[in-house]
């Protein structure tokens, strides 16, 4: 099976570099961040992604969520993850959202990837140790020289929906126009291989399946085979259906 991405290799595409952030800037600008957490009832977190870790966290995040006090002020010297205390099932689907989230980012022209906000839903234990509904909010507040994300920010609230619910809410939404984009999820079993990409590819492109047997030194009865587990794994009934299928849910791009 295809290895999962990790958000620290997603983080690593953007491929910034020592000379294009300005930590003198930025330490000034968390200073203000810090002063405004002190005043403020939300738990608060920037990610640096540059150094891919932790960067601050509130200390609303001791009061509210139970973190140790002291292991919350030393996050920016250990980046370590704010993650533990969210439900397990929702931290799973939380990491696979916001790999998915990235890919997209990264098929958008450079000018555009700073513009969404993504809110989620998620449990997360509290300091008696029951889980709440919580909403996070993320967004990138600060980029590099060139315009790369560089500081992402989230901030962390209860929700004052407290129905019960097995699964991460999430909702991404575009800051300059408003508009709320309906991201589909790609579930384990619609993921294909990377050969079932190209085949899926040179259908597109108009070659039959003997012509793509010959291109891919493969046999015709190999390709056939991909073709049914692609219709398969995506569901759908024909080829064309399954390329704007593979397109909608950011599988091919």
């Amino acid at each position: 099976m295809e290895r999962q991405i990790t958000r620290e290799e997603l983080w690593l595409r953007q491929q910034i570099g020592s000379l294009d952030v300005n930590y003198d800037l930025w330490s000034k600008k968390r200073e203000s961040i810090q002063e405004f957490s002190r005043i403020s009832q939300s738990c608060i977190f920037t990610v640096d992604v540059f150094k891919a870790r932790y960067d601050f966290a509130s200390d609303n995040f001791s009061t509210l969520f139970g973190y140790n006090p002291a292991w919350i002020k030393t996050i920016r010297k250990q980046g370590d993850l704010l993650e533990e205390r969210i439900h397990p099932d929702d931290r799973e689907q939380l990491i696979e959202y916001q790999i998915e989230h990235g890919q997209f980012i990264y098929s958008l022209p450079t000018n555009e990837r700073n513009d969404y906000q993504q809110i989620f839903q998620i449990r997360i234990l509290n300091a008696k140790q029951q889980y709440v509904n919580v909403i996070s909010r993320h967004q990138v507040i600060q980029k590099d020289s060139n315009g790369k994300a560089w500081i992402i920010m989230g901030i962390m609230n209860i929700s004052p929906d407290q129905m019960p619910s097995e699964k991460v809410k999430r909702t991404v939404i575009n800051r300059k126009t408003g508009e709320i984009l309906a991201h589909k999820s790609i579930s384990k079993e619609m993921q294909l291989s990377n050969r079932e990409k190209e085949i899926l590819l040179l259908i597109r492109q108009g070659f039959l399946s003997k012509e793509i047997a010959d291109k891919l030194n493969i046999s015709i009865y190999t390709v056939n085979n991909h073709r049914k587990n692609i219709l398969a794994k995506l569901n759908v009934d024909n080829v064309i259906e399954a390329i704007n299928t593979a397109y909608d849910y950011r599988i091919l791009s």
